[in-house]
């Protein structure tokens, strides 16, 4: 509803300003009111050649469209899989995606039949897109080591390499290649139409209303191709971001079985997997304002060393030389000290999950929410950190919320243990 509203007052506020100047002008020729302009719109749809004229720029629309994203994607898996293919390649790319469309529809004037002008113009001014995102796609494909490690280990045939592994890379790609490409055809057929005047067209059309001063028809088919435009493109969209949830794996409305939080009290949450135990901890972290959170994965700076990794958020509640110290501390404490200047992107899973937590116990709150926060650890650096841990909370008590699967590890560091019910919604306490 809020989208709807800001939406529609977009549209209330264009038609009020386009209004309020036409009347300013005062001047038909050079800026009709709505009114002319919906008059002239009602008149022309009655007519055969405006249908004519739409359905022929419609399918030069569709035409150069499928071209593009043909063309495009066979392009940019090329590219992708062959750096060769690539540096050929970027150059006639990059001069396609530099040139002006205006520029490059009066060289193509001169050399094609004014049908086909908009068409190819469109192709070119598009491919460029669509085979960027492709070969992005494809490049993160190859790319992903532990996938092709799999692939290798278990003997995928290259059937099963495309049906499996490539073509759900592609997909999101594919999908913004798709929509990008929909939205600049339209654009680039229409000029080309204007510039080039095929016998039957809209653009046509618009560049004969021009020559005859026809305002008002100019404007009506121009706000046509624009609704048109604009419509499909917003259907396109919905179809390529539409998502199909079950509703039976939805996990339950946080508030529902949300536990009473006590303060500084340590509180296991356990509760089997895809049932909202992270959903509750992101709903604690928004209701409540002083809040120190571990997520499941690490979520750390790749570029940032792990002692900037501790220290950033500390420099907005402390001093920069008791931020350091305080840093360095926890950095210490939690066997980092070797790795202090190691940038993030490459610890090992341990040392991040590590980083992550240093990062947390050094932020100063009220709440401690950890995520399992131990995954990545030995057994005995696991019965360490949580040793450490409950020293840090028996000296500088807060409340701590800790998800883990684990009962035994609950039991461990928390006073409190409830179980959460998948059935039921509902909450009871272990201990």
């Amino acid at each position: 509803m809020k989208k709807a509203f800001f939406a529609a007052l977009s549209v209330a506020v264009f038609i009020a300003v386009y209004q309020i100047s036409s009347i300013a002008i005062d001047s038909p020729l050079i800026l009709p009111s709505i009114s002319e302009v919906v008059k002239k719109f009602f008149s022309l749809i009655k007519t055969a050649s405006f249908h004519q004229n739409f359905w022929i720029t419609f399918s030069r629309v569709v035409v150069s469209f499928s071209l593009s994203l043909i063309l495009g994607s066979l392009l940019g898996l090329a590219t992708g899989f062959s750096s060769a293919a690539k540096s050929f390649f970027s150059f006639p790319l990059a001069m396609l995606r530099s040139t002006p469309v205006v520029a490059f529809i009066l060289i193509l004037v001169f050399a094609l039949p004014s049908s086909s002008v908009p068409i190819i113009a469109s192709v070119f001014m598009t491919l460029p897109v669509a085979a960027s995102s492709i070969c992005t796609g494809t490049e993160n494909f190859k790319s992903n080591e532990k996938m092709n490690e799999m692939a290798r280990v278990f003997h995928f045939t290259r059937r099963q390499k495309l049906l499996n592994m490539l073509i759900p890379e592609l997909k999101p790609y594919f999908k913004s290649a798709l929509v990008s490409c929909f939205g600049m055809s339209w654009k680039v057929v229409a000029a080309g139409e204007v510039l080039s005047l095929p016998r039957h067209a809209m653009g046509t059309a618009i560049a004969q209303a021009q020559v005859n001063l026809e305002t008002s028809e100019v404007l009506a088919y121009t706000f046509t191709l624009v609704a048109i435009s604009w419509m499909m493109e917003t259907v396109l969209k919905k179809i390529c971001t539409s998502k199909k949830t079950d509703k039976k794996s939805n996990p339950p409305d946080p508030e529902s079985y949300m536990p009473e939080i006590i303060r500084n009290e340590r509180l296991a949450l356990i509760a089997p997997s895809g049932f909202g135990k992270t959903t509750l901890l992101n709903y604690i972290s928004k209701i409540n304002g002083s809040v120190s959170y571990t997520f499941q994965e690490p979520r750390l700076m790749q570029d940032a060393s792990v002692f900037q990794n501790v220290l950033i958020p500390l420099l907005n509640d402390f001093s920069p030389e008791e931020a350091r110290k305080r840093a360095m501390y926890y950095i210490e404490k939690l066997n980092l000290a070797d790795k202090k200047d190691v940038q993030a992107k490459h610890l090992s899973g341990g040392q991040a999950q590590r980083t992550a937590l240093a990062r947390s116990l050094a932020f100063p709150s009220e709440i401690l929410l950890l995520d399992e926060p131990f995954n990545a650890q030995d057994y005995e650096q696991k019965i360490a950190l949580m040793d450490f841990l409950i020293s840090e909370l028996d000296k500088n008590p807060r409340t701590l919320i800790f998800v883990t699967h684990d009962e035994r590890d609950g039991k461990y560091l928390c006073k409190k243990i409830i179980r959460l019910d998948a059935q039921e919604n509902s909450s009871s306490i272990i201990r």
